[in-house]
Parts: structure tokens; sequence; C-alpha cells
């Protein structure tokens, strides 16, 4: 007798009764990138307060972005004051193919259902009303053959991808085309992604005297991964990409490397932290439109390169920083330096504070074109210009201050 092994499905009621047992209802600080209007609808029965150190749970979520298109959140629930030494952890997995209200909906149901279990055992159990339903027994048409139920496309995903613009003005226009197609497979053990994608933009300007200015910039690349996990540190793979390029005057570019990265951390944190160290040694083969500054019109060299990443996801916010280090083997003076850092802070109570910058050093633009770069062209931005560094910086911060709970829904004009 075949036996259909399901999840209770539980309906969660959280009941606040004040006249029943006098309790006041809970402060509850959430730290997400979700639907907050909802969150409030739904979770009705606490305070949601803008001050964490005022809330009697901390809830922070981290959100993970999968290469199917769906979606892992990482719950944690944090007891403070009265409810201190009490956490709980979990996460919580979406589809591809939901909707965003059906997955807000979901996530919500998810974070009701760890509320209850955090609270229990509490003085706020008395709040919880909890009760569950069991599934309705399945059809005929219901009951899958188990030799048919595994996952016939074997972990694949597969996703493509097409956008046309068209901006029309008096003396202007512009039409741009995008088309990309992406196939992914992810599992414990392995990540292999293919994606070849393509870019056309052409653009017109009329000038008060003579023919119209037309740019046209066509892209097309190719990117593609094999990586094999080696323990919960340890990383192998090859990674390899073919592009042709009107802006960076390549007729025809191919690099292939291997490549091999160590994370300090367990891979099992990395929606919380990841600290790694990727090495690649290549080979790139190039064909270029137009002759370059080095006098070229093809070459074949080897290129190495060095990456160290660290990220954190915390309760207080979010950090990166990352530096990378290039170069061709041939000539190491052409080589390429990268800092990037990235922070967004809690500092204190309602305050927030961001920063972000990055700095390149650049000395291997090898595909550089030889000859004067007309004004049309450096205007327009058909082709890359030559430049020893790259640099921005951007700084900002956010005060919230206040009534600390504002549970009402006002979404009107």
């Amino acid at each position: 007798m075949k036996f259909l092994l399901t999840a209770t499905l539980v309906v969660i009621g959280l009941l606040v009764s004040q006249s029943g047992y006098g309790q006041k209802r809970l402060n509850l600080f959430t730290e997400c990138d979700c639907n907050r209007t909802l969150l409030k609808q739904e979770l009705n029965y606490v305070n949601h307060t803008i001050d964490p150190v005022n809330a009697q749970v901390n809830l922070f979520i981290v959100t993970n972005y999968l290469s199917n298109g769906g979606r892992v959140y990482d719950l944690q629930f944090k007891g403070q004051q009265e409810l201190a030494g009490n956490s709980l952890s979990f996460k919580v997995s979406t589809t591809a193919v939901m909707t965003n209200l059906e997955r807000d909906e979901y996530l919500n149901k998810r974070i009701e259902l760890g509320l209850a279990g955090f609270l229990a055992g509490t003085d706020y159990a008395d709040l919880v009303d909890l009760t569950a339903q069991a599934p309705p027994e399945p059809t005929e048409q219901e009951v899958v053959d188990p030799e048919m139920a595994g996952d016939r496309w074997n972990s694949w995903i597969f996703e493509t991808s097409a956008s046309f613009s068209a901006n029309q003005e008096s003396q202007r226009s512009k039409t741009q085309i995008r088309l990309g197609f992406e196939a992914d497979r992810t599992t414990p053990d392995w990540r292999i992604r293919f994606s070849p994608n393509f870019f056309y933009r052409i653009e017109k300007i009329q000038q008060q005297q003579g023919e119209p200015i037309t740019s046209v910039r066509r892209d097309q690349w190719f990117d593609g991964k094999v990586v094999k996990s080696i323990g919960n540190h340890w990383s192998v793979g090859i990674l390899s990409s073919a592009n042709s390029s009107t802006y960076r005057n390549i007729d025809l570019g191919i690099f292939i490397a291997p490549a091999v990265e160590y994370n300090i951390f367990d891979y099992n944190q990395v929606p919380f932290k990841e600290f790694t160290i990727a090495y690649r040694l290549g080979w790139v083969k190039n064909v270029y439109t137009d002759t370059t500054v080095f006098l070229k019109t093809e070459e074949s060299l080897a290129r190495q390169s060095l990456d160290i990443d660290l990220r954190l996801r915390q309760r207080w916010g979010q950090v990166f920083a990352g530096i990378s280090a290039a170069n061709y083997l041939d000539d190491f003076k052409k080589n390429r330096l990268s800092l990037d850092m990235r922070a967004d802070v809690r500092l204190i109570k309602g305050l927030s504070f961001n920063v972000g910058g990055s700095y390149d050093i650049i000395n291997d633009q090898i595909s550089l074109p030889a000859g004067e770069i007309s004004d049309s062209d450096r205007l327009l931005g058909l082709t890359q210009l030559a430049t020893s560094f790259s640099a921005d910086v951007s700084v900002g911060f956010s005060y919230t201050f206040g009534s600390l709970y504002n549970n009402v829904i006002n979404t009107r004009l």
C-alpha cells in the first residue's frame, strides 16, 4: 500500500486578549528585505517597533537568491529583556513560479509559526492559539507514481530573456535590443552554468548642419563555468568565456582558466558571512577589429588573477570588502589592481550609515585601438577610452525617530 508522507499544514492564530490575560502587546523589531505593509497587516497582534533595543524580539531575515530563480530566507529570532536567552533559527524556501504576493504570504505564515514556537514556554505563550489541520486524502489523479515523482530535469534550470526599447525625439532616436539565455545546474557538489547574451544599440543624432550622426554598438558574449565542491571550504572549477565587442575593439575574444577557491568560513555560513580567496590562471586569445596601441591584430596571452572577498550580513548591517589583482604573464607591467568596499551599518538607535567606494589601478587595456578617437565616439560612448585609474565613492545616512510604534496601514493616495 502506497504511503504518502505529508507535512502537517499549520494554521496559526495569535490572538491578543488584554481583557482575558492582561498582557501587553509584544514589541517586535524586524530587519528584512520584505513586504512590511503585509507583515504589519498579518502580524497585527504585535507592536512593530522601529527601535531594536526596545523590542522584546528581534527578527533578522537574510535573503539568498538561487540560480533557479527561487529564494531561501534565513530567519533568526532573538529574545531580549525578559525573553533574553530565547532564540530560534530556520530557513524558508520559495520557488521561481511564485508571484510576489504568494511569496510574501508564504514567508509571513512561516514568520507567524516561528514566532509562536519562539514564545512557547514564556509568559507570552498565553497569547497563542495554535491549531493544525490534516491534509485531505489525495484523489486517484493526485496519486503520483514514485518513479515519476523524480526531477526529470535533473536539477537543470533554463531561463531565456528578450527586451526591446525605442525612444524617438525630434533630433534624436535610440533603439536597443537585448537577448539572453541561461542554463544552470546547482547541486551540493556541482555548479554548472552557461549563459550566451546579445546586445545591440543604434542611436541617431541630427546635427544642425550636415548629415546625422549614427552610432552602433554591438556586444555578444558567452560565459560558462563548471565548479566542484571539495569539502566545506574548498572549490575547484573551470571558467570560460567568449566575446565580441565593438566597444572593446574585439572581433573574437576567448578566455579559459582553471580556478581554485578557499573559504575561511564554512560554506554553510555563507548566508551570514564568507571570506573567500580565489586564484585563476588562464589563457586569453584576442582577435582585434582594429590594430591596437601595441600594434597587435591578434594575440595569445596567459593571465593570472587573485581575488580576496569578505562579506558579512549581520543584525547590525552588511559589509563587503574586496581586493583583486591580475596581470598578464608575458609582461607584469600589464596589470590591474582593484579595491572595493561597501557598508550599510546601523550605528545607534534609528541611525543608519552607508558608505561605498572603489578604486582601480588600470594598466591592462591591451585592446585599445591605435590612432585618434573621434569626438562623436567619445561623446556617445562607442569605444573604451585609455585611463590609468577608475574611482567612485558614495556616502549616505538615514535617521528614523518619533513614535516607537506605528501599526497602522494607510496607503491612500
